[in-house]
């Protein structure tokens, strides 16, 4: 599954490489444009700045939903219309909205709490850091999925994070790669292609490909209830995936009409 994933991914994004790049550079935009005022007010007035900040980040999640769900009909190999964008925008503010409050709140209490912690300067100071660090950890694994969960299962706001959860713990291995290793890659590479490619649209791609994947294992493992999960043939149920991500070359791919 691991190396179909990140063929899929490939070509996903090489395919829809504009759309990929409008995303990208357009929550660039809408970060630019709150960052760069936040700095410039925090110098003289520190209040202001904060609450451009409180503005700002909703905004940044709002977006990100908005991409994750466009990144999710490239996936599935729909076609891209960009009029459907407001239809979108009303099927996910709510849950951006949400999930921003509740990740800001969460984060800025466990950076402090760590801080806090760790100024104790004891042996039990220490374990409580500790601890709370690996909680956050389970918090951000977790919250890797929100966005496809949404896009693919059914649930309101509390299943759908109960969902992701669930997927992060029986994914374990998967969601370790995915954020310490891919979601810090392309959000490091982000700025090396003018904030182009790779970056947020790149791991919301990437994010919803693997889902669909996944689901392909959790709906055999419903008509098959009683077969363990080391027991799912992923070369049978991946078949006709493989068939339509197909083979490729690269001067296949550089001039498409000359195959």
């Amino acid at each position: 599954m691991f190396f179909l994933l990140m063929k899929k991914s490939f070509f996903d994004a090489w395919d829809n490489l504009g759309a990929l790049i409008l995303g990208n550079i357009g929550l660039f935009i809408v970060f630019a444009l709150g960052l760069w005022p936040m700095f410039k007010i925090l110098e003289n007035d520190t209040t202001a700045g904060f609450l451009i900040l409180i503005v700002l980040i909703p905004a940044v999640f709002i977006s990100l939903g908005i991409i994750s769900t466009i990144m999710s009909q490239i996936v599935d190999y729909k076609r891209l219309s960009w009029g459907e964008i407001p239809d979108t925008f009303r099927k996910t503010w709510k849950a951006s909205l949400l999930l921003s409050l509740i990740s800001t709140v969460f984060f800025s209490m466990s950076i402090f709490g760590m801080i806090y912690y760790s100024s104790m300067k004891s042996l039990l100071g220490l374990a409580a850091s500790a601890l709370l660090f690996w909680i956050t950890v389970g918090v951000y694994f977790t919250l890797i999925w929100f966005f496809p969960v949404r896009n693919r299962l059914t649930g309101d706001f509390r299943k759908s994070l109960k969902k992701s959860a669930l997927i992060m713990f029986d994914n374990l291995g998967l969601t370790i790669f995915l954020g310490f290793i891919m979601i810090p890659v392309n959000l490091i590479l982000w700025p090396l292609t003018a904030f182009a490619a790779f970056g947020p649209a790149g791991i919301q791609l990437y994010l919803n490909s693997a889902l669909r994947l996944l689901i392909l294992k959790y709906d055999w493992l419903e008509v098959n209830p009683d077969a363990k999960r080391k027991d799912v043939p992923w070369y049978e149920l991946l078949v006709d995936e493989k068939e339509r991500v197909g083979k490729r070359t690269l001067k296949g791919m550089i001039f498409p009409w000359k195959e």
